[in-house]
Order: structure tokens, then sequence, then C-alpha cells
């Protein structure tokens, strides 16, 4: 009989002579302390580690059972104001009405730079390891593009991660088509460009947010680098220039058809594939013996519930009663702050595995904010959904797939008993919405490969065939080339020559023709 340790040699040796089953050693950056932007980066990192690849991990939250390959080597849990259940209602308000570009990247994105001055993160900095070393960097694509500066230093290729949709610094980036003249930005106030305004509008915002980023990110995110990474760091543009790839959390089916350079690769649904959350015995009982459906309630890793008015939370405990015997799962992180008289049929649990519970053949309906993680993990189980956006990117997902009948949406500041008791009513007792909510979790599923697959694929590719495997022609040149600026200035130009000098000659012909007529004599005997 052939002993264990031999069978593993053989499929170990088999393995590397079939499959080419070479593993990599891959640091990857999480940078911004968001739970769900972590997710992304947490799910990308444990697919190259369940691929076997070792897989050294810096980040704000630590993965509970951990593959075996993945290590988070810095925990930066603490070094930044918590986000995690701590956005208030009024926290919301206030973001709704400032300047998004430029409050994100003070927020969000330079100050996050300067983590690199941890002392930990500076010891990694000044002495990566060689044994083996790194094969690549993974980090965020959102407004830390500082960190694509350790590709640099560590002379490996980066590898850009979106939590959100593709933002459009990214398609300059990458030289990957804006397209938009059909592809809506955030900033727009509607689901589809139907007319040649809607595309002057969206091509407005498209370059003055993109104006805005490389203004506001410039001369901080260069000067960090050079300060804490090397005094010999190019320009953060020409860092930038050096991306080999970005793995986005969106896919055609939910956000429309868009020309794609290879270097632009959609995982959505990746988080899906790899979660390992379960049921509490507890929880799995309760929605196990609910047979006439569960309501699903939260807004996400951020905004607290109970922080609504009470006059706002009593409204939603009548439209709930009325539900029975349809029972309703909410998240409420401290339960002592809602009001008395949350009625019968209502669990509220601090914390709820989000999948499992999506999951579930008794869940109806998803109450929710509309982040975009949120959603699609309703989508991918095909539930329909109340959503009530309330900032960032939430609003267009939202109405995204309101389009496509899955969402019935409303506004947070104008939920009471009269108008969740319509929505509830539309979309748990009218079919378009399951039926559309089914049809829309088929096509978000169906693609030629998993969406770990995918993403351990095109890491995998960049390593094997360099950081300039996937590189497109248009980020070497400027932009006025790419977009062929100089060809119908060619055209115009020639077209302005052409009708110029045509209607030059038709002129000199037309006259020569007049004085031959007029100079001939019997032409003159005629009018005498």
């Amino acid at each position: 009989m052939v002993s264990l340790n031999n069978l593993y040699l053989y499929t170990f040796f088999m393995c590397l002579i079939y499959f080419n089953c070479e593993a990599y050693r891959i640091l990857v950056i999480s940078p911004f302390n968001s739970k769900s932007h972590n997710n992304m980066l947490e799910s990308v990192a444990k697919a190259l580690a369940l691929k076997g690849h070792k897989v050294d991990v810096i980040s704000h939250f630590e993965l509970k059972n951990p593959p075996k390959n993945y290590s988070t080597i810095l925990n930066l849990d603490g070094t930044m104001p918590k986000f995690v259940n701590s956005w208030t209602m009024e926290m919301v308000d206030i973001f709704q009405n400032i300047d998004l570009i430029p409050t994100m990247i003070r927020d969000f994105g330079n100050n996050y730079c300067d983590l690199m001055a941890n002392e930990k993160m500076q010891k990694i900095i000044k002495n990566p390891p060689k044994d083996p070393p790194y094969d690549l960097v993974i980090t965020e694509a959102l407004a830390t593009n500082c960190y694509f500066g350790f590709g640099h230093l560590l002379k490996v290729p980066v590898v850009a991660v979106s939590g959100l949709i593709q933002m459009l610094w990214f398609d300059e980036i990458l030289g990957n088509p804006m397209s938009s003249a059909y592809a809506v930005n955030m900033e727009m106030k509607a689901e589809r460009i139907t007319n040649f305004w809607d595309r002057v509008k969206n091509h407005f915002w498209a370059h003055y947010n993109n104006y805005q980023f490389f203004k506001y990110t410039e001369k901080n995110q260069t000067e960090v680098m050079r300060k804490y990474l090397s005094p010999d760091m190019p320009n953060i543009r020409e860092i930038e220039k050096k991306t080999s790839l970005i793995l986005v959390n969106a896919y055609q089916s939910f956000f429309g058809i868009r020309p794609l350079a290879p270097a632009v690769v959609q995982i959505a649904g990746l988080q899906i594939e790899l979660s390992d959350a379960k049921l509490t015995p507890e929880l799995k009982i309760w929605l196990d013996e609910s047979m006439d459906g569960v309501v699903f309630f939260t807004l996400g890793s951020m905004v607290i519930i109970e922080d609504f008015s009470k006059e706002v939370l009593l409204g939603i405990y009548a439209s709930f009663a009325k539900l029975a015997p349809i029972r309703v799962l909410m998240k409420v992180v401290n339960k002592d702050k809602l009001p008395p008289g949350l009625p019968k049929n209502v669990l509220t649990m601090s914390w709820i595995p989000q999948i499992p519970v999506l999951r579930h053949k008794n869940t109806k309906l998803f109450m929710t904010h509309g982040g975009l993680n949120s959603v699609q993990e309703a989508l991918y189980f095909g539930v329909p959904m109340i959503g009530f956006p309330l900032f960032g990117d939430q609003p267009l997902n939202i109405r995204l797939l309101a389009d496509k009948n899955v969402v019935y949406t409303m506004s947070y500041k104008e939920i009471s008993q009269k108008s969740l008791d319509k929505a509830l009513h539309a979309v748990i007792y009218d079919p378009k919405y399951r039926e559309a909510a089914r049809r829309e979790a088929q096509l978000f599923r169906d693609r030629p490969m998993s969406a770990k697959d995918t993403t351990v694929f095109w890491v995998e590719y960049i390593i094997r065939n360099g950081a300039n495997s996937l590189r497109s022609p248009a980020m070497d040149m400027p932009w006025w080339q790419a977009e062929l600026v100089d060809v119908y200035a060619f055209f115009f130009i020639s077209l302005l020559l052409i009708s110029y000098t045509t209607f030059f000659i038709f002129t000199k012909f037309t006259c020569l023709i007049c004085s031959i007529f007029n100079s001939n004599p019997q032409n003159h005997k005629k009018r005498d």
C-alpha cells in the first residue's frame, strides 16, 4: 500500500509537471479601514492563498480562520478612526452635501498614505523578505495610489483591487475607454444616458472628477512616497502608469456593457464564493421556522439603524407588525437605544452573517442601504430588495437595480409607516420583483469562469508574463492622440480645404466660362 506521504509527494510532482503549480509570494496592502472595501482585498488574498501562494497581508482587519498560506504581517487596527458601526444619520446627511472627490481624497486618501510612517511598516519597507522575495504587490484602487509605490520599491508588478465600481481615473491610468457616451457616472442622477444633454453632463463630470483626483493627489502622494518609501521615487503619475492589472468589483449584467481593456477584469461576487460565514444554531432554527418568510433589514457595516429618529423607528415598528406572520430580522448594534414597542415578529441582532441569511430559502426580501457588496450578495441569491441609498456609490447601485425591477427604491428621509407599508406590499406581493431578481441572479452567475478562478488566473498571468503583458498602448500616448483629436482635426481641416478649393475652382471656372461667352462676337450681334 502506498503511504500517505508518498501519495502527497506524487500529487505534488504531478501538479508541477502538468499544471505548473508554482507558488508565488504576494504582498497585499489594504490601507482603508472600511470593512466592505477590505472584504474585496481580503477575498483576493484568500483566493490566492487557497491556490497555494504565500500571501502576506497588511490590513486593519485580521481574517478569522485564514488559509494555511495566509499571514497578517501587520494589523493596522486602531491606527485610524473607526468606520464600523460608527456612522450616525447626521453624518450621512453631511456626507450627502459635500464635494465628493476632494473630500474622499482628504478623508480616505492622502491621510491614509501617512500610515507608511508606522514603525512596523517601515521595517517591512526597509527590510522586505528575500527568501523568497515578493513576486507581486496587490493594493486598493480608490484614493491611496501612493501604495502603488511598493511595486516600484520591490521591483515587482502591481495589481489594484477596486472594492467599488470602476473609478474613472483608473480608466485614464490603464488606458481604458471612458465610454461616457453611455456608461453612467456616479454624479449623474439617472440610471441611463438617454439624450444629448445627458451625454454632455456625463462627459463633463467624468473629466472634471479626473481633474480633481489628479490635482489633489499628485503633490501630496508623491511627497509621501519619497518620504517613506524612497527619496528616488518617481512622480505618482509615473508610478500609476506601471499598474499591471485592476480587479473590479463589478459585472456586466449589473453595470451594463462597456469596452474593457484586458487589464481591467471584473470579479464581482468573489467574496460570496469564498465566504465561509455560517448561521449560529439559534439563528438557523429561527430562519428554518420562519415558514411564512423573512424580511432582512440592515444598513451595512457603517451606519446604525438605531440612530433613526424615534418617529421613524415607531413607523418602522408599525409597518413590520402588520407583516406578521412574516418575520423580520434586523441588525441593531445597541438594542437599548431603540424605543420600546418592538413587534414580536422582529428579531434584532448586533451582528448577522449576511451571506448565509440571504442564501436561506425563507428569506423573501432584503431592505438595504445599497452598498455594493450587499446588493450583489442579494442579487447572487435572487432576493428582491427595498433600497434607500445613503451616500457614495449607493444611489447609482440602487437606480441601476430599480431599472431592472429588482429593487423598490425610496429615500431614507421619507421612511414612514405609510411609505414602508407601500414598499413592503409591492415587493412581497407583486411577482415582478421576485421574477426580475431570479432572472438577474442567473445573468450575474452566468460566466465562463467563477470570480475566484478569474482572479487567480489573471494575477498569475501577470507574474508569469511580466508587468507589461496587458499594457495598453494608450498608456504611452497623450490624451489627445488616444482620443483621436488630431485625426478629427486633420479630417475637419482637410474637409475645409477641399471645400474651399472646390469652391475656388468652381468660381474661377464659372468666371472663365462667362468671360468666354461675353467675348464671343456672335453674342454681341445677337444683343444688337
